[in-house]
């Protein structure tokens, strides 16, 4: 566990890097930097119970028209058990129009239930399609629904969506 958050750690300093060189380069992108935050909500696929809270991401161009990288955390809850969560999703971008964007990717997560009996670190792939709609040049909303598949036996299988304001920085 500790070798994958190493690489992890690893990955996103070599991407800001890169992303730091890009801008140099006279980058045209609109949206270097975004800030996402809003309301989540996820359904177990296994035994269907729900779970409400609160979602905060950043994300950032890496390859401009070719990869954004969003490191993103999530608190939710039902009466019990709360969790914690946190990924790193690889998205492609494509720009539907000029103010809507759709970025598709995938990534590792890891999420803990924070006030169960079962309070053990789950690992798992991510996979998101974030709907974008900008209003003005800074501000925005979006639309993200996911599917996260945890990855040992006992894991999860949530389907989730969150619905949030965007910020560009």
């Amino acid at each position: 566990m500790k070798a994958i958050k190493v690489a992890l750690l690893t990955l996103v300093l070599a991407a800001s890097f890169h992303s730091s060189a890009v801008k140099a380069e006279q980058s045209t992108d609109d949206h270097p930097l975004i800030l996402l935050v809003g309301p989540a909500m996820e359904k177990n696929t296994i035994d269907g119970s729900k779970a409400y809270g609160a979602s905060l991401a950043f994300e950032f161009t890496a390859i401009e028209h070719q990869l954004e990288i969003e490191v993103g955390t999530q608190y939710l809850s039902t009466s019990n058990p709360k969790e914690v969560g946190a990924q790193i999703i690889f998205k492609k971008p494509f720009e539907l129009a000029h103010d809507v964007e759709l970025g598709v990717g995938l990534g590792p997560a890891i999420w803990r239930k924070t006030s169960s009996s079962s309070n053990n670190l789950q690992t798992g792939v991510a996979f998101v399609a974030d709907f974008m709609f900008w209003t003005t040049k800074k501000v925005g909303w979006y639309l993200s629904p996911s599917y996260t598949y945890g990855a040992s036996s006992t894991a999860e299988r949530v389907i989730g969506l969150s619905v949030g304001l965007l910020f560009s920085m």
